[in-house]
């Protein structure tokens, strides 16, 4: 597993520029979907103290701090931590490097708020993580995590004869696996079921709070027609837990 998880996390290393310059196009655009139900589940964060984990380049960290959060944001890259302190205006933001996948050097009950946004299909273990989460929260604090839906992101379209998509073939679901995408270079994708994430969770102390799966609004299909098919089928889902 540590083979796997340095493997991991050079590839992440690799691809830390690219994933950074792209954002606003290609996949990263994609977070238009998803964010919105992100800030729903996560309410008002004002002076309330926030964990990142996996934060990448920065970005939704510096959107925590102009809400008036304080923000400790980790991630397993060097790279992309480096580019996180380059990129950000501000000095209250801790930043820290840390591999998910091995205890955080953090101390307990010091957080409100975690939050792992599309990170935890990113890592080959996230019983670590997650037993780490409920460890630095408070009673009564939440874990808010997104994901590419595991059921659908990655199974392929079936298209009829004039290239039309109409439905997803959904197979081999059950099974844990690691996939390779290469939207910024290749990086390790680790599929597992929505049951194991809820395993992990409740083993954990954690109490499932609210579950989302968004799609764009009519709006933003109009702007992005390519779009209309996440209204068909969900490509993310977002879940909020919370440490009993």
């Amino acid at each position: 597993m540590t083979d796997e998880s340095e493997r991991a996390l050079e590839q992440w290393n690799r691809a830390a520029g690219a994933y950074s310059m792209s954002r606003g196009h290609g996949a990263l655009s994609l977070s238009a979907i998803y964010e919105p139900a992100i800030e729903q589940l996560l309410g008002d964060v004002f002076g309330k103290r926030v964990l990142e984990a996996g934060c990448g380049d920065g970005s939704y960290a510096c959107k925590l701090a102009t809400r008036g959060a304080s923000v400790t944001a980790v991630d397993g890259s060097p790279e992309m931590i480096s580019i996180a302190v380059r990129g950000t205006e501000r000095g209250d933001i801790d930043y820290r490097v840390a591999d998910l996948t091995k205890p955080l050097e953090l101390p307990e009950q010091q957080f409100d708020v975690v939050l792992a946004n599309m990170v935890l299909m990113d890592i080959p273990r996230i019983d670590v993580a997650i037993a780490e989460f409920a460890r630095v929260l408070r009673r009564g604090g939440i874990f808010v995590f997104s994901l590419t839906h595991p059921c659908f992101f990655c199974s392929d379209w079936i298209y009829d004869e004039r290239g039309t998509k109409l439905h997803k073939a959904v197979a081999d679901y059950l099974s844990t696996k690691v996939e390779a995408p290469d939207f910024w270079g290749t990086t390790l994708h680790f599929h597992r079921p929505l049951s194991q994430y809820f395993g992990d969770v409740t083993r954990h102390g954690f109490v499932i709070d609210a579950l989302m799966e968004p799609m764009p609004s009519e709006e933003a299909v109009a702007q992005h027609p390519d779009w209309q098919h996440h209204r068909r089928i969900p490509s993310f889902i977002v879940i909020r837990v919370v440490r009993s």
